[in-house]
């Protein structure tokens, strides 16, 4: 026998219904915390248009807190149109999370999740164009190993990942460490023959030869991003890096025939009272001495070094511009956090 209605139940059931139909129709969603998922799901029960017109959706909760993972998917299936899908969350996730959940118009997916809880995701969402992923978990060999996804262009992923994914027509990359045991080069290895025009790449101060494998990889970069990262060592870190050496870094980059914008990332100052900045600039675009040779294509260098300044604990960002007579001059300059996002 069904449960009678009653008043406070019927008011209840209005009250809803009324407020589903006056919520705004929004394409893009952003929801926070659990009363966010839950608020999304009661007035999707109602109005249903509310989650079919959603295509752009993000869901970032607490990753130190436990959540409903039921919320989670019945958010999810409140949205199938979806076609850019970012997903930060605890990292302790059920493995089924997403298991069964299919998405015919995604083409965008962003997360934090482990790989394990992404096999069967990734499997059935092959039309994929831009995957960006994070941790890859506890696992010794990546459970995406050997994934198939011959559409993306755009991939992100730990170095030890790379390998195992990268398929299909890539045009950007970007290469993260994650691991102390990490190695970029193996990654960069992948890339050869590619079509690939971005690339950001992280490295350890060990890693002197990284413009040399990134060059002998991918020779026709246009935009490239190195971005070092803090690798606990026996001395203290020390500051040869392969920058330092101007001459050295401007042939390599020279056989980056095609390339505008280099960016850099590094823990150590690069300029200092004995070798001014526009110096380095100039060294890196134009070489030095008297048989210097220009970059044909090389017009913008960013540049974020550790600040030099007495007790100060921030990092230095640096723009740098050619202009149409061939002189680089720097246009803005600002003291940064280490949380910088530094994007191309």
């Amino acid at each position: 026998m069904p449960i009678p209605s009653t008043p406070t139940r019927s008011r209840q059931h209005a009250r809803l219904t009324m407020s589903a139909h006056a919520a705004p129709i929004r394409r893009d969603i952003n929801l926070t915390s659990c009363r966010a998922l839950e608020d999304f799901i009661s007035l999707g029960h109602y109005n249903g248009n509310i989650g079919r017109v959603v295509e752009d959706l993000r869901i970032a909760l607490p990753l130190n807190q436990g959540y409903p993972a039921q919320a989670v998917r019945n958010v999810l299936r409140l949205t199938p149109n979806i076609e850019c899908l970012v997903l930060d969350l605890p990292s302790d996730s059920p493995v089924t999370l997403l298991n069964g959940l299919n998405f015919p118009n995604l083409r965008v997916f962003f997360t934090n999740l482990p790989h394990r809880v992404l096999v069967s995701f990734l499997t059935a969402h092959s039309s994929l164009t831009s995957l960006a992923l994070r941790a890859c978990g506890r696992s010794v060999i990546c459970p995406l190993n050997g994934l198939e996804l011959h559409h993306l262009v755009d991939l992100q992923c730990p170095s030890r990942c790379f390998v195992g994914i990268a398929r299909g027509p890539l045009a950007t990359a970007t290469v993260n460490l994650t691991r102390l045991t990490s190695m970029a080069n193996l990654a960069i290895q992948t890339l050869v023959a590619s079509r690939i025009h971005t690339l950001t790449v992280d490295c350890f101060p060990s890693d002197y030869d990284i413009l040399s494998r990134v060059v002998n990889a991918v020779p026709n970069l246009r935009k490239l991003k190195i971005n070092e990262k803090f690798q606990p060592q026996r001395r203290r870190n020390h500051a040869r890096r392969p920058w330092n050496d101007l001459r050295g870094w401007h042939q390599t980059l020279m056989r980056l025939r095609s390339l505008e914008e280099l960016m850099l990332r590094t823990l150590v100052p690069v300029s200092g009272p004995s070798r001014s900045e526009a110096r380095v600039v100039n060294g890196w675009a134009r070489g030095v001495g008297q048989h210097a040779v220009v970059h044909p294509s090389l017009f913008y260098i960013a540049l974020i070094q550790k600040d030099s300044a007495p007790g100060s604990t921030g990092q230095l960002l640096s723009h740098w511009f050619k202009d149409h007579m061939g002189v680089w001059g720097r246009v803005s300059g600002a003291v940064i956090g280490p949380t910088h996002s530094f994007t191309l």
